[in-house]
Parts: C-alpha cells; structure tokens; sequence
C-alpha cells in the first residue's frame, strides 16, 4: 500500500515555509461559527442560562428507561420541542433511603412569574400522574429548585479564570522548560484549538455547558501534550551544536520525526470517543462530539499552526538581537 504522507515526510519538503496557508482552513471554520454566532447565538445549556432542577424518586432500576421517556415526553408537552431538547436526564443514587433517583434540569420558557410557577407545577404533576395513572407506579418529587442565572454568571466567570490562569501557568512552564516563544506559540496554538471546538458546536448547535468545559480541558491536556513532544525533539537540535540547519529546518525535521507519534496518538484516542458519539446518551455525545473537533484541531495547530509560529517568532527575535548589535557597534 502507498504511502499517502511520503511527499510530506520527504525530507525534501518544506513544511514551515507554507504556514501562511495553513490559517486559511481554521479561519474559515471560524468565520462561519462566528456567524451562526451572530444569527441564532450558542446554544447554551442550564449551566449558563439558569432553569429548573428536580429530583424523582419511586421507581426501581428496571424502570429507569420507563420514567425517562415519561420525563421528556410531559417536557414537550409543556415546553415543546426547543426547550425539551436542551432537557438533561441523570439516573443516581438517591439520598433517601440508597435507591435510585432521576436528576431533572430544563429551562424555563419566559414569562410572568405567576405563569413559570403554574408550569413547573404541571410539570411535576403530569410526570407523577402519568406514571401512576398509565404505568401504576407512583413516584414522587423530592426535591424541585431554580438555577438562578446570576448563579450561572458566576460559574462563567470562574470558569473563564481558571482557564486563564492555566494559560499563564503554561505560558510559565514554558519559559523554564523550553523558550519564551515557544510558550507564546503553544498558547496561540491552544486559543487556535477552543476558537475552534466553539465554532464546530455553534455550527452544529451542540449545547454549551460545563460537559463542553470538560471536553476543552481534555483537548487542551492532548494538543499541549504533543506540542511538548515537538518541542523536546526541537530543543534536541538546538543544543546540538554540530547541527548547521536553519530555525526551519529543525522544525521541519522535527514535525517529521513526531508525526507518526502525534497521529497515532490522536487515533487511538479517537477511536473509542466515535464509538461513545455513535453509540453513547445524548449527555455522553454532548461530550464526545467537541473532543472529535478539538483533537482534529490539535493535531493540526501542533504540526501546522505552533511550528509556524515558533519559526515566525524565533527569525523575529534574531533579527531584532541582529539591529540591536548593528545600532550598538554604529554608536562605538
């Protein structure tokens, strides 16, 4: 069988010289999220938006499926279809006597006050009557709260600061470990990842809530894993003083000599997260589907987008270090 990568692992091929080129596939990817963004907004899940939580208990475990179908189907009774859709469903353990309970977030159409409170006490009332009048098993609501919104702004920010703060923690480890610019690059590289996980979700309107977050870290943990792995073999090279090659040839050399290792890396990881997309829960694909994008893009901003832009940064600050010794030998 030929070898479809033979041209690109040619050590012939340059791979850095084209990286203006390599921005044009993700920025397209983000201008069209950008403007899906713009016409119908994310599709934000309970965690950002505030809603509905209550809590059933009363069935057995081989009802489980029975008080799901009869959950979501007096949501779409009372919600219709847009709001039920965004409905979450989490079977666990009951804190009343160890059996097992169903967890229930849904978000509150908009309204007066008095009319939000009429439709939640539908709601809880048709999933008990529906269960004791058609199925014979009477359960019941043990617990029913609101998620306040101001509750979720919150959460979003601290979300946005533990981001940030890993940021700057890398960006710090960085700088011990490898260069300065390598740093800068890693986190461009990374910024370059979640713009587009977000995009893929806007596009194909997949909720946003803290399952995304998880899928975000995730991506970030593989792509800064594999460019750590490029950047090792780079500063191989570098501390090589018998090695005469260019800032872009070592890259290049060194994206060559990795990349079997980031791709299969990123099969095998992709691989059993299609199969729980495929065969997984709604919850479960809500998670599976962002990390497909964002390990797609990871593999691509390591080989393509940080070896670039390292390349970019490292010729910059030698030619400034090189003004800087012309100005200084023109001034003696």
């Amino acid at each position: 069988m030929k070898n479809p990568f033979k041209k690109f692992l040619d050590p012939k091929t340059q791979i850095v010289k084209h990286g203006k080129w390599y921005a044009i596939a993700p920025a397209a990817i983000i201008a069209v999220g950008l403007l899906v963004v713009l016409i119908f907004g994310f599709n934000l899940g309970l965690d950002f938006t505030g809603g509905r939580i209550i809590k059933i208990d009363g069935f057995s475990k081989d009802q489980e499926a029975l008080i799901k179908t009869v959950v979501r189907e007096v949501l779409q009774e009372n919600l219709g279809g847009g709001l039920a859709a965004k409905s979450f469903l989490q079977i666990e353990q009951s804190d009343k006597g160890g059996g097992t309970a169903l967890t229930v977030r849904y978000q509150e159409p908009k309204g007066e006050e008095s009319e939000i409170k009429d439709l939640n006490a539908a709601i809880e009332a048709g999933i008990t009557a529906k269960m004791l009048e058609v199925h014979g098993v009477d359960v019941n609501i043990m617990e029913s709260d609101n998620i306040l919104p101001s509750t979720s702004a919150d959460r979003m920010l601290n979300v946005f600061i533990a981001v940030f703060a890993a940021l700057i923690g890398i960006l710090v480890y960085m700088l011990f470990r490898f260069k300065f610019t390598s740093g800068v690059a890693a986190i461009v590289a990374l910024f370059h990842d979640a713009l587009v996980m977000l995009a893929a979700v806007a596009i194909f309107r997949i909720q946003i809530n803290f399952v995304f977050v998880a899928a975000v870290i995730t991506v970030v943990a593989y792509s800064l894993n594999n460019t750590l792995v490029l950047f090792d073999r780079v500063r191989d090279k570098e501390r090589d003083i018998s090695n005469t090659q260019t800032v872009e040839q070592k890259v290049d050399s060194s994206i060559k000599e990795t990349f079997w290792r980031t791709t299969i890396t990123t099969l095998t990881t992709l691989v059993p997260v299609i199969v729980l997309c495929i065969f997984g829960v709604t919850s479960i694909r809500e998670f599976a589907l962002p990390i497909i994008f964002g390990l797609l893009a990871g593999t691509y901003s390591t080989i393509c987008i940080t070896s670039t832009l390292y390349v970019r940064f490292e010729n910059a600050r030698a030619a400034s270090k090189k003004l800087k010794k012309q100005n200084s030998g023109a001034s003696l």
